[in-house]
């Protein structure tokens, strides 16, 4: 979806406490860039490098250096900056609005808005959403829950039983984000959200049981909007060729958006509480994320021991 000067007024106008003051004419200008810019330099006169293309923030800095000059000359430096294809302007703190700027942003077609916050805070305020807005995303099939405060993405195949074992971990007291479908966004360069697609995220499809609706069940606490994806775990059918990694040394993962994800391949086979197993497997990786690989330890231990008994 574009993200227009006039989709951002009607979806933050409110939580950004946004107020049009002219160039209405040009609310459908897009915003194509998450970066922000201050435009001091510009109004100064040097215009050799200009990022005209992103949002232009006045603040309190631009609106005093602005009301020093003499009108005409204040005119020809707003004038100046107005003749590029800016997307809008935003002046921040409740300043008011040199009535040159006002009427060369009328002239111009660009949307020039006011704000009451400050603009440390309402810079980052806008970025964050604006990073969202413009952040990378994919779709993978899985269940996303929240366990023991790591997001855990269960993938394998179809029918394999992701959404029962994602079930059976809402019943032990962890906390659904999405099924079947997730939205996974990548936030930076390594942050991987992930979330539900529409309004069926409170929603699970249990072969036997039909749809069923998890908040409704098991309560408000059972269910959550996002989480950031900390580790996948990857169902697979127990074959007797199966290979499977018996002691954990080397870690596996997956890549989401050239992000990777710390990975676990459980196999999956008739009387294995795969829930319990993912529990287990959460706790390891939180374990690991502090440094400490318990396969390793024995390891360094076990060859210790070998190691003196060789030498004596």
């Amino acid at each position: 979806m574009k993200l227009s000067v006039q989709r951002m007024l009607k979806e933050k106008g409110d939580t950004f406490e946004l107020t049009l003051l002219s160039g209405s004419d040009g609310l459908d200008k897009l915003i194509t860039q998450s970066e922000l810019h201050r435009p001091g330099l510009a109004f100064a006169g040097f215009l050799d490098i200009f990022t005209y293309d992103r949002i232009q923030i006045v603040g309190n800095t631009e609106i005093q250096y602005l009301n020093s000059l003499p009108p005409e000359e204040r005119r020809g430096r707003i004038e100046a900056i107005c003749r590029f294809r800016i997307p809008c302007i935003i002046i921040t703190a409740s300043n008011d609005a040199p009535r040159e700027m006002m009427e060369c942003a009328a002239m111009h077609k660009i949307p020039l808005l006011s704000t009451s916050h400050e603009t440390s805070r309402f810079t980052a305020m806008l970025s964050f959403w604006l990073e969202r807005e413009f952040a990378p995303v994919m779709c993978t099939h899985g269940v996303f829950v929240d366990i023991f405060g790591e997001g855990v993405l269960i993938t394998g195949g179809s029918g394999i039983g992701k959404s029962e074992c994602g079930l059976e971990l809402i019943e032990r007291g962890h906390r659904l984000v999405s099924d079947d479908v997730v939205l996974l966004r990548r936030l930076g360069r390594n942050i991987l959200m992930g979330g539900p697609i529409g309004n069926d995220h409170h929603h699970m499809e249990v072969r036997g049981l039909g749809i069923i609706d998890v908040e409704l069940l098991f309560g408000i606490g059972a269910v959550r909007e996002e989480k950031r994806v900390s580790l996948t775990v990857d169902l697979n059918r127990w074959t007797d060729d199966t290979v499977v990694d018996r002691l954990g040394i080397d870690p596996q993962y997956a890549t989401f958006l050239d992000v990777p994800i710390r990975q676990f391949k459980i196999p999956v086979e008739s009387g294995r509480n795969v829930a319990i197993l993912i529990e287990v497997a959460t706790l390891q990786y939180r374990i690991m994320e502090r440094g400490i690989n318990p396969a390793e330890e024995l390891n360094k231990r076990l060859i210790e021991k070998m190691t003196q008994k060789g030498s004596g």
